[in-house]
């Protein structure tokens, strides 16, 4: 049984699992509230189509707080922890671990929620986004590829490294 079910926190989330995210399926169907939120101390990287995030102090990362109905509490954490390759049996082993930690609400309370950090180790040469806002860095990264798509009429040779 895991750890969550044992002591009820909502998750904070900050990448695929958002609304409007490809992920938020998981999680979607059995919530009861959410929030917009922030957690201090951690900066968000760009993995290519997910964010990681990982401990940084000094830096801020926004998302949601999600409240999960205790009817489904034990699902969504299966299901959230099997999307972030978490085994709770042994935590050291993955990319990302699921602790608690304190996330601060828009209306400047504070909440203990679950949380998916990432392994520094694995944002090594990654881009930071800046903003520590996923939803907002997605937009610009799919405004920057709808650019350059116009400007560009071949493919052609960019694959090729230069000798």
């Amino acid at each position: 049984m895991s750890e969550l079910v044992k002591v009820k926190r909502p998750f904070f989330v900050y990448g695929t699992l958002l609304p409007g995210q490809p992920n938020y399926y998981l999680l979607e169907y059995a919530l009861t509230n959410s929030a917009q939120a922030t957690i201090h101390d951690c900066q968000l990287y760009d993995m290519g189509p997910y964010p990681m995030m990982v401990e940084a102090p000094g830096v801020d990362t926004v998302g949601m707080v999600m409240d999960v109905d205790d009817a489904f509490v034990a699902d969504v954490t299966a299901n959230l922890d099997m999307l972030e390759g978490y085994d709770p049996q042994n935590h050291d082993s993955s990319a990302y671990k699921r602790v608690l930690r304190k996330v601060k609400l828009e209306n400047g309370r504070f909440v203990e929620a679950w949380v998916y950090l990432g392994a520094k180790t694995f944002v090594n040469g990654m881009e930071p986004i800046d903003s520590g806002d996923w939803r907002q860095h997605m937009r610009t990264k799919q405004a920057q590829i709808s650019h350059w798509w116009e400007t560009i009429e071949t493919v052609a040779g960019l694959h090729q490294s230069e000798e």
